[in-house]
């Protein structure tokens, strides 16, 4: 008789008891898994979101120093309120050696910078002008004072902060030194 009564239970199944606790396990470990994922799937954003920045405002900075260390000799103005305009006759690459004229502008009303070249002297830019230059970065600021740009001699100082919506801004500075002497046309401004 033993074996009929064990035979029984055996296919009784699950209690009802028994289905609300699994379930209930269950939906606290979707609950966790869920959760983890939300968290995830928001750091991620979150680090592509100041990677980006980060890299638009290392971008810029490198053409400015490619630009500068490059270049014959540089000029900075302050053509309008506190924009900064960088003008360089820079040396270009190839089998003879060619010089151009590069510049680069910040804009402290619209905290941007651009970047443009040219065979012929590079005038300061109208707003007009400023459409047509690459915009390097948006968003930019000064790290201290009202300029990003700062020169002594043939040294070029670049410092700013890049900023992100909702996140902490990112500080770049950069030291360039031009070739100081050489000569050579165009005149660039």
């Amino acid at each position: 008789m033993t074996t009929a009564h064990a035979d029984d239970n055996k296919d009784a199944g699950f209690t009802l008891i028994e289905l609300l606790i699994y379930s209930m396990l269950m939906v606290l470990v979707l609950a966790i898994v869920g959760g983890m994922i939300v968290s995830f799937t928001s750091t991620s954003k979150t680090v592509g979101s100041i990677t980006q920045v980060s890299t638009s405002g290392q971008l810029a900075a490198q053409s400015v120093e490619r630009g500068i260390r490059n270049a014959s000799d540089f000029q900075l103005t302050t053509p309008t309120g506190t924009d900064q305009l960088l003008v360089a006759r820079t040396a270009g690459g190839g089998a003879t050696l060619t010089w151009k004229c590069a510049a680069w502008y910040y804009s402290a009303s619209d905290s941007t910078l651009r970047y443009t070249s040219s065979a012929t002297a590079i005038p300061a830019p109208t707003a007009a002008d400023l459409s047509h230059w690459t915009l390097l970065g948006s968003d930019i600021a000064p790290t201290t004072g009202a300029e990003i740009f700062s020169s002594t001699g043939p040294q070029l100082t670049l410092a700013f902060t890049i900023h992100a919506a909702g996140h902490p801004p990112q500080a770049l500075t950069s030291t360039a030194v031009s070739r100081a002497g050489s000569s050579g046309t165009p005149a660039c401004y």
